[in-house]
């Protein structure tokens, strides 16, 4: 009985730091693939191999975690860094077991219910800290979003795996040295130190990897401002010379209209009044529309993306008749989803014969709607599918923009994100609750 208590919570210990420390969470059953296969190979093997039978548990984990995730780097980092953090603390919790009741390894195996009692709280213990971890790591500091790098998370992920090695050939070693109390407080100095310089480089990490990414947003932000600025300078200056045409203008048409000579007004209409006319073009009517939009950012964005369509040729649409000036949701953020619906729009109306996108955002209730609108062909797939990693129609390498979505919008609770097909048309739609609610 005492055997299998050990070997359940260690299971469940397993468990905790394989599921909790995901961005994503598991479904069910795989859940259960995990806690059963970690208990089977503990429960059978342990007896055998003792400590040594880690290796075959930890590699089985790996090669579940590696099938059931997605984002596939970021989820064995998140699944190592619990590894890493249960043994550090496992030991510490050793140590000061030893400490308090004056007895080393040995003598706390022996004792079935000092051992039962010990492997309980521990189990609670990592089950409630890799719960809180957890939330932490992909709700607060919302590491999805800044390790997006490929290189970067390979990185981390042999750093962390290598660490792990070391963990695993220690304790499975010391276990043949014997576990008396220098040798567990010796050990649990070490991981501590290890873990501590591991948590203090991943820390530093994230805030480079932040600053990089808050850097290129900037800079593709004043790029379109750039555009956006250049485009009202444009129809500045177009309007300048209107104005001061005119009156010229009027007077000649007058002088047309008091001799009744419509066959010179026709003329002059179409040689004088039409080319100055031209000079308005329909790229500056749609850019008009967006000073109802205060955030500089989203209205330069939105610019760049608008002037690019009507200039390939699609017939857009634009919908704003009030004032935008509160956006319940980083500007950022917004700006991402925004982007990337505009570009998938564009690509998937030029497929199509009417070639149409149409843009829209209102209030309504209190709440900020963003619908977007385009021509699309009919879907071979499940909408569902087009929020998955990975699933594309567009080649390799490409079609993650919709997934990088979901990771920034599964940020908000006060984001509803609908998605809809009637063909023709692609609807995307994003309801922006005013209560903010980032997790």
């Amino acid at each position: 009985m005492t055997y299998f208590i050990y070997t359940f919570t260690g299971a469940l210990c397993n468990y905790f730091f394989c599921v909790h420390l995901l961005p994503n969470k598991l479904a069910i059953l795989k859940r259960l693939i995990i806690f059963l296969y970690a208990f089977g190979s503990i429960f059978l093997l342990n007896k055998i191999y003792g400590q040594a039978s880690t290796f075959i548990t930890f590699s089985g984990l790996m090669l579940l975690m590696y099938l059931f995730a997605e984002n596939r780097f970021l989820n064995l980092s998140c699944y190592l860094f619990g590894y890493f953090y249960t043994i550090t603390f496992n030991y510490i919790f050793m140590w000061a077991t030893g400490f308090i009741l004056k007895m080393d390894m040995e003598a706390l195996v022996k004792n079935h219910i000092l051992l039962i009692t010990f492997s309980c709280v521990y189990c609670i213990f990592c089950g409630i800290t890799t719960k809180l971890i957890g939330n932490h790591l992909h709700k607060k500091l919302n590491i999805t979003k800044y390790f997006s790098d490929p290189y970067l998370l390979k990185t981390i992920f042999i750093d962390l795996f290598l660490m792990v090695l070391l963990y695993i050939f220690n304790f499975s070693y010391g276990e043949r040295l014997g576990y008396n109390y220098g040798v567990i407080a010796l050990n649990g100095i070490i991981f501590m130190l290890l873990f501590i310089i591991t948590v203090f480089l991943m820390y530093s990490v994230y805030k480079v990897a932040i600053k990089e990414q808050t850097y290129k947003h900037r800079m593709v932000q004043f790029e379109n401002l750039r555009v956006y600025t250049e485009r009202v300078e444009s129809s500045y200056v177009a309007m300048r010379k209107f104005k001061h045409d005119y009156i010229n203008i009027l007077s000649t048409m007058s002088e047309f209209m008091n001799e009744n000579h419509m066959e010179g007004l026709k003329e002059y209409y179409e040689k004088s009044i039409l080319p100055i006319s031209h000079s308005f073009t329909v790229s500056d009517t749609k850019l008009g529309l967006l000073s109802c939009i205060k955030d500089t950012a989203l209205k330069s964005l939105l610019s760049s993306k608008f002037v690019y369509m009507i200039e390939t040729g699609i017939r857009l649409e634009i919908e704003l008749q009030e004032t935008i000036d509160q956006l319940p949701m980083d500007c950022l953020d917004l700006c991402r989803v925004a982007g990337i619906f505009l570009d998938n729009a564009m690509e998937a109306a030029m497929e199509t014969e009417k070639k149409e996108v149409r843009f829209c955002m209102l209030y309504k209730d209190g709440d900020l709607y963003l619908i977007i609108q385009n021509t699309a062909l009919p879907l071979p797939y499940s909408i569902a599918n087009l929020r998955s990693h990975e699933f594309s129609t567009k080649g390799e390498d490409r079609g993650i923009g919709l997934f990088n979505v979901d990771m920034v919008l599964k940020n908000y609770r006060n984001v509803l994100w609908n998605t809809n097909y009637e063909e023709p048309y692609f609807t995307q739609e994003l309801i922006l609750k005013q209560t903010i609610a980032r997790e």
